[in-house]
């Protein structure tokens, strides 16, 4: 269990204390917190919610996936947890702002793809810096749907020919909206290249392995690993060892050196 604590004094609407700064939040306590209209000492309510979704999230990845290694979630929770949490100082606010209050699974998929990217990152030995950026990057991978009409994004459906080459336009779409925010390369490259393949079959470049960074890398797996074990609309989820055995049967297709650091954490 990610343990998770105040970083500042919460507030109910009428200024009764809920939660002092530096108190552990406990399971119970987040369900009381839940219930009500919660504001920061200093920001935005976006970050208290944004920090117990993380928090959710990455118990729930470690149940998933049966991981026993706490503190390489602790460090991609603790990572992600900062991302959300100084984003309310950052011009890109407005677009996270605007990804918290988007559809729930889109959210939630980028929460839990930040998460397991940002673990493979740990595993990996990445620096704080390049942690921050491949954070972030995995965070807004899907930005670029909220520019996507609701209707494919919700479809209850498998989408059609049309549909999806609409869908695709969304990695360039998420660089497009966060250009005014002058956001880290490498953050840029992860928005825009998750779905390459490394055998130049992804899109939307059609980029091959040298000419994809290594974030992207680490993204593409993790987002493949959330998205088929998680539910969707259109069919049910599948089991991690049915998404890890996906990925190694096209060695062509993703990179297996990180498929293997991932395995290596499930163990």
């Amino acid at each position: 269990m990610v343990d998770i604590y105040a970083k500042e004094n919460y507030y109910d609407k009428n200024g009764l204390l809920l939660l002092a700064k530096g108190q552990k939040i406990t399971e119970g306590m987040m369900k009381k917190l839940e219930s009500h209209a919660v504001f920061a000492e200093t920001s935005n309510s976006l970050n208290f919610s944004g920090s117990l979704m993380v928090t959710q999230s990455a118990n729930e990845i470690m149940d998933k996936m049966d991981i026993h290694n706490e503190t390489v979630v602790e460090e991609a929770t603790e990572v992600l947890t900062s991302v959300i949490f100084e984003s309310r100082k950052e011009p890109w606010f407005i677009v996270s702002n605007a990804l918290s209050n988007y559809v729930d699974w889109v959210y939630t998929h980028s929460i839990n793809v930040a998460i397991i990217s940002l673990m493979i990152a740990v595993e990996s030995g990445y620096s704080d810096e390049d942690l921050w950026n491949i954070g972030l990057g995995a965070f807004l991978h899907d930005v670029g749907k909220m520019l996507i009409p609701k209707t494919i994004i919700q479809k209850p459906a498998a989408l059609d020919e049309q549909e999806m080459s609409i869908m695709k336009q969304h990695c360039e779409l998420g660089v497009y909206s966060l250009e005014p925010y002058g956001l880290p390369k490498e953050t840029i490259d992860t928005i825009l290249q998750h779905h390459e393949r490394i055998d130049g079959s992804g899109y939307p470049k059609g980029l091959k392995e040298d000419h994809i960074s290594r974030d992207a890398k680490i993204v593409m797996v993790a987002d493949v690993v959330d998205a088929v074990t998680s539910f969707r609309p259109y069919r049910s989820p599948r089991t991690l060892d049915e998404a890890v055995n996906a990925l190694k049967s096209k060695p062509y297709k993703y990179p297996q050196e990180t498929v293997a650091i991932l395995e290596t954490i499930l163990t």
